[in-house]
């Protein structure tokens, strides 16, 4: 067969539809007496699992016999010497000591022959129409090769292919001009996911079927890996021991660390905790698939046949040299690798991270969370504050690079004097307010107003409000600079009367209702509450910010207690005014 033979396999599909496998044929190869030469065929999942089944058929086996019929039927046809004794442009006489010389078309010759040269020939038929003796030297070659595969097959000898195309269930080889399907299942060891990375690549196979009827081959690779990948396995492991260095290559990346092939189909786990003495999120980081690498073998589990490598073991744990790299008091730049609640972990050297408490990050500022300020990845000066070599722990301070500004806060702010300031946090419990650009201190919800009962200081305020505060007490020990807001003026409380007489009628807006009852500001920041006994429905019917006219039932100074009513009054109006509203228009209804 020639190349320009075998380049013109195609596929096809089978007209009737009912058998969706898809064959090879070789649409410029002679009739050879109406043998069939070699087809591929592309196998169904169910044919290459049978396939895989038969992998080690007995000699036994209808294959066999039908295998040994066909022998007998192919010798029919059969390889003979012959010797050339003339040639023309067209054709070449062949003396293979029959009554006639035969002939062989001239293109069948990649080199012209000479004249008394022996060949191999094939007897393709006696006589044509024209009485002539027809060999061929492609049929002759295609037969030896046909030959040799029928031996490998049977003496389970390995031989060389090149992988050339891939089709339906599989590949196809080149068996030195002759094509092999190798199922997708046999293609290596283990499972194969890119099937082009295997094209144009010589390889080593295994005849696992060879159907001399139907003139098809079916090879495997996998076959000869799992014929050696036990003994290889086990010297492998007879060879290794813990603490030994091997080169790898790196065969997968998972989320918990890499699976590295040693050979042989040996392969062992790299634990991302193994990969480096520093902090990665994901194996990908430092390592990629393909990649090659040195690893140590850290644990062997002969029985279970797993291998535990590591990468970090091959240079020093950087903590066992840790004082000869830092001491307290240092001042050291790193990254921020990872933020929790309660502060940040910097890297400050590959495998030494320190954590930056929050109560480090500032001397003044209010930091409700470290997220509030800084991301992963940013860098970060600091100063060492302490080392604990025996639980791999550094302390690192931020707020320690500059002068502590509590230390002269006592002379700079006097109790009773008064700051403009900013409202920086604000918290549950009422409001930090920066009164410089080093110093906060904090005005409680108590603190905001004489007149108000504050929950939640949002309801009054937020975040860069401007604000006069008054310093109520200062403990610089503590780092504690307590503010008033309420404090800038007097208690209204003690003149209540020039606001507010009991048994008068005054407007108020709603502010909430609770089960007591519905509270109300009134004039002047006061708030007063509508008990729930005083209202005609429930305390649900009242929204916020809704109007009302109210009557001042009770004022008790001590308590700081407004008690108010409905006005009545108010409310029939209401409904007067709802009536004369509806009668109007009913007359004008009426008049249209």
């Amino acid at each position: 067969m020639t190349n320009k033979q075998i380049d013109n396999v195609e596929m096809i599909e089978s007209d009737n539809g009912a058998d969706n496998n898809s064959i090879i044929v070789n649409t410029d190869m002679k009739n050879y007496l109406d043998l069939e030469v070699l087809k591929v065929k592309s196998y169904s999942a169910d044919e290459i699992s049978e396939i895989d089944k038969s992998i080690n058929l007995s000699e036994n086996t209808p294959e066999s016999d039908i295998y040994d019929k066909n022998i007998v039927e192919l010798n029919e046809k059969q390889l003979v010497k012959g010797t050339v004794v003339s040639l023309n442009n067209k054709e070449v006489l062949v003396d293979i000591g029959f009554k006639s010389e035969g002939t062989i078309s001239l293109s069948e010759f990649d080199v012209i022959p000479t004249i008394g040269q022996e060949i191999d020939v094939f007897l393709v038929v006696f006589e044509d129409r024209h009485g002539r003796l027809i060999l061929s030297k492609e049929r002759a070659e295609f037969e030896k090769k046909w030959m040799d595969l029928r031996a490998a097959a049977k003496d389970e000898t390995i031989i060389k292919g090149v992988i050339t195309k891939r089709i339906k269930g599989g590949m196809v080889v080149d068996l030195n001009g002759i094509n092999a399907f190798l199922p997708g299942s046999q293609i290596d060891s283990k499972p194969v996911s890119d099937f082009d990375s295997y094209l144009n690549q010589e390889f080593e196979f295994k005849i696992v079927k060879f159907n001399e009827l139907r003139q098809n081959i079916v090879v495997s690779r996998k076959a000869i890996m799992s014929d050696h990948s036990d003994v290889n396995k086990k010297e492998i492991f007879d060879s290794i021991e813990k603490g030994m260095e091997i080169d790898g290559i790196v065969k997968n990346i998972t989320d918990f660390g890499a699976f590295v092939d040693l050979g042989s189909g040996v392969d062992g786990l790299l634990h991302i905790t193994d990969i480096t003495w520093g902090r990665i999120n994901h194996p990908s980081d430092r390592l990629s698939i393909g990649e090659k690498i040195k690893v140590k073998i850290i644990d062997i589990d002969v029985d279970k046949s797993r291998l535990s490598l590591g990468t970090k073991q091959l240079s020093q744990n950087p903590w066992e040299k840790i004082q000869d790299s830092f001491n307290e008091g240092d001042k050291v730049e790193g990254k921020i690798v990872n933020i929790m609640n309660y502060g940040v972990f910097i890297e400050i050297e590959e495998g030494i991270e320190g954590l930056v408490h929050i109560s480090e990050f500032s001397w003044t500022k209010h930091i409700k969370h470290p997220a509030d300020i800084y991301k992963v990845g940013d860098k970060v000066k600091t100063i060492i504050l302490s080392i604990d070599k025996d639980n791999k722990k550094i302390s690192l301070g931020v707020k320690q690079l500059s002068d502590n500004p509590w230390l002269d806060v006592e002379k700079k702010y006097k109790v009773d004097e008064t700051y403009d300031g900013k409202i920086s946090t604000i918290i549950q419990t009422g409001v930090y307010v920066q009164i410089s650009d080093d110093i906060e201190g904090f005005v409680s919800n108590e603190d905001v107003s004489w007149t108000r009962k504050i929950k939640n200081a949002t309801t009054i305020y937020k975040q860069n409000d401007e604000v006069k505060v008054k310093v109520l007490d200062v403990i610089a020990s503590d780092r504690k600079l307590s503010l008033g807001i309420k404090q800038i003026i007097d208690d209204p409380w003690l003149n209540i009367g020039d606001y507010f007489k009991e048994k008068t009628s005054v407007e108020g807006t709603v502010l909430f209702n609770m089960d007591k009852g519905v509270v109300v500001l009134l004039d002047n920041d006061f708030e007063g509450i509508i008990p729930a006994s005083k209202i005609d429905g429930s305390v649900s019917d009242y929204n916020a910010n809704d109007l009302l006219t109210l009557n001042i039932e009770e004022i008790n100074s001590e308590n700081r207690r407004i008690v108010l009513s409905i006005d009545q009054k108010s409310l029939k109006n209401e409904d007067t005014s709802n009536d004369d509203s509806e009668e109007s228009n009913d007359e004008e209804v009426s008049e249209k």
